[in-house]
């Protein structure tokens, strides 16, 4: 388990997220690390594009909606001795914005596009607001004109709120584009005001700018908020987990204690019972222990238990059950195992812990540590509860002790025998 370097990271990660907070607090739009710089824009394009591909049907609709409002208006407000140029000019610039539309939701929402997002959105902004200011800036009815400076200043400020797209890039793009409008104006001769179509275009990517700045100063609160809530939420189900896995393992030997032991009893003696199965209860003491600790010292005694347990674990089967009753004994539960297979485990974990040849000069019985173990099968008889069978099985330790400990006793729950 790695819970306390896992906590110490998180904690730590915590405390930079609250320093990062009072720093936008007192600095607004103030920049993240360069990790988290990064991941905070990442996550604002991966939302941006998901807006765009799921509102893509609103979007078309109001896009019909403003169509309807515009070509009746242009088509009365037009010059009637231009009309003709005019109106192919408006419904061009019609149909660009709807194929803009269309292309900006292609790349959020086609997966094998979506990579090209970014690059494709600051393309198409570029390309809108050139073709849509030569489409519109173009015609000679005035009134269109200063219709076209409104619809120049709307795509800036979208461009800006709905891509997601870091400002300062915008800011570039959109001058880029204010520029090479400009210069295509002024090359192709066209008749205009450099100086509105300039202020307007600049004016409105200067602005977007600043609102942006403004959105995603709140943006980056709001992110940092939901990660350190993140982190908190991570740093409790660890605590809860550490909790947990202590209130149902033994703190030296990481297998299951007494507590947990008592819920799986009832597990399979319930289980037993309604199944008509056989549960064999292994109940096992090291001998001479006390002595082992009076003679080696608390620190070697823990060590053996630590060894004893590690053995027991790897003796048994994989769907036995065992854990530490108390100080040094243990006790193992067979389920579906009657009396020869009970045997049969027991026998394991006796030659894996003989195997062990740990010295245990104070014993009366052996060179090494060596155990008792105490053997009883429940057949689901209804007349024994689950109290009086571990009293039976923890008779059947008593009783290898009794004879000499260093053995297995079998106590059968109707006379008692010596395997």
């Amino acid at each position: 388990m790695n819970y306390k370097y896992n906590l110490a990271k998180l904690q730590y990660d915590k405390e930079k997220i609250e320093q990062l907070i009072a720093l936008q607090i007192h600095h607004v739009g103030q920049t993240f690390p360069i990790e988290m710089e990064h991941t905070f824009w990442l996550k604002n394009l991966q939302r941006a594009r998901k807006h765009i591909a799921k509102s893509f049907w609103l979007a078309l609709l109001s896009y019909f909606i403003f169509v309807l409002v515009v070509i009746p208006s242009d088509y009365g407000i037009i010059n009637r001795s231009v009309f003709a140029h005019d109106f192919t000019h408006c419904v061009l610039s019609i149909m660009n914005g709807g194929l803009c539309l269309l292309l900006l939701f292609c790349f959020a929402a086609q997966p094998k596009l979506q990579r090209y997002f970014l690059h494709a959105s600051l393309l198409i902004m570029f390309w809108g607001i050139v073709s849509i200011a030569w489409l519109i800036i173009t015609v000679q009815t005035i009134e269109l004109q200063h219709q076209a400076m409104a619809v120049i200043a709307i795509i800036y400020m979208l461009s800006y709120v709905i891509s997601g797209i870091k400002p300062t890039y915008i800011l570039i793009n959109g001058l880029l584009a204010a520029i090479a409008t400009l210069l295509l104006f002024t090359l192709l001769h066209v008749d205009f005001d450099v100086m509105v179509l300039g202020r307007v275009m600049a004016g409105s990517c200067v602005f977007g700018y600043a609102i942006a700045h403004m959105i995603f100063a709140r943006e980056r609160m709001i992110f940092l908020y939901t990660l350190r809530a993140r982190v908190s939420e991570e740093i409790h189900r660890i605590y809860n987990s550490e909790l947990l896995h202590l209130s149902q393992h033994d703190a030296l030997t990481t297998i299951s204690n007494r507590r947990t032991f008592d819920e799986m009893m009832m597990v399979f003696y319930q289980q037993t019972r309604a199944d008509q199965t056989a549960l064999s209860i292994l109940f096992i003491d090291i001998d001479y222990f006390k002595k082992y600790n009076d003679f080696y010292g608390h620190q070697k005694g823990d060590e053996v238990i630590l060894a004893i347990a590690k053995a027991i674990k790897s003796a048994i089967r994989h769907m036995d059950f065992v854990a530490r009753y108390g100080g040094e004994e243990f006790v193992v539960l067979l389920p579906a195992t009657d009396a020869h297979g009970a045997y049969a485990v027991a026998s394991n974990i006796y030659k894996a812990i003989d195997g062990l040849a740990i010295s245990h000069a104070s014993s009366l019985v052996s060179n090494n540590v060596t155990i008792s173990l105490g053997i009883t099968v429940y057949r689901g008889e209804e007349q024994i509860s689950k109290e009086e069978l571990l009293s039976i099985a923890d008779q059947a330790l008593y009783r290898a002790k009794q004879l000499g400990r260093n053995q297995i006793y079998y106590q059968s729950l109707r006379n008692t025998s010596v395997i």
